[in-house]
């Protein structure tokens, strides 16, 4: 099954595809920039720290189920992934999305979204108020309407990214030492299983 030409009302612009995303990853670290406004050193570390975390997670293991219900969906999707390339989250996750489309024989089509480069859509997709990301948001390829939204974490990772932040004694880089173990030990297992979840 092949998608239709996605219009702008489906993939606003700017939009990068997978491959176009992991290539300003390296020329942003090749720069010493992250995407965004903000150039602080620590999410241009996080940036390179990234590129890692996006080749282990394009490489786990998919859920047999899961790739096939994508394969038999009722209608094809545009999955579009708002994010940042220094942000830890998106590295972990960003790379499984990109992989189930691939993987999806045409059902899928999946561009990723700068947040800097959309704040309405980011504002339309808030979690619990915040800006959070990554942001998968789900579109009937054929007539642009929403079909749902996932993110920014697994249910698991959500609560321990809660319980970090409220311990005050912790710094940023431990929180984020902390949530990157987390993800290399699921291996990609909840996020997928809660797409399966969603899907069904």
């Amino acid at each position: 099954m092949s998608n239709p030409i996605p219009s702008p009302a489906i993939v606003p612009a700017p939009a990068h595809t997978y491959a176009q995303f992991r290539a300003l990853v390296g020329t942003l670290v090749a720069e010493h920039r992250t995407s965004g406004p903000d150039q602080n050193p620590a999410f241009i570390r996080f940036t390179e720290q990234n590129q890692a975390h996006l080749d282990r997670a394009f490489a786990v293991p998919l859920l047999p189920a899961l790739v096939e219900k994508l394969r038999h969906l009722p209608r094809p999707e545009h999955w579009l992934v708002l994010g940042e390339a220094w942000c830890g989250d998106t590295a972990h996750t960003l790379p499984i999305l990109a992989r189930l489309a691939e993987e999806s024989n045409g059902t899928i089509r999946l561009h990723v979204l700068l947040r800097s480069d959309h704040p309405e859509l980011m504002a339309a997709h808030q979690t619990n108020g915040s800006n959070s990301i990554p942001k998968l948001i789900r579109r009937d390829a054929t007539t642009g309407a929403d079909l749902g939204d996932w993110g920014p974490r697994p249910a698991h990772a959500q609560v321990l990214s809660h319980q970090l932040h409220a311990d005050k004694s912790l710094h940023t880089n431990q929180i984020v030492k902390t949530m990157n173990a987390w993800y290399e030990a699921d291996n990609g297992e909840a996020v997928q299983q809660e797409l399966l979840g969603l899907l069904s």
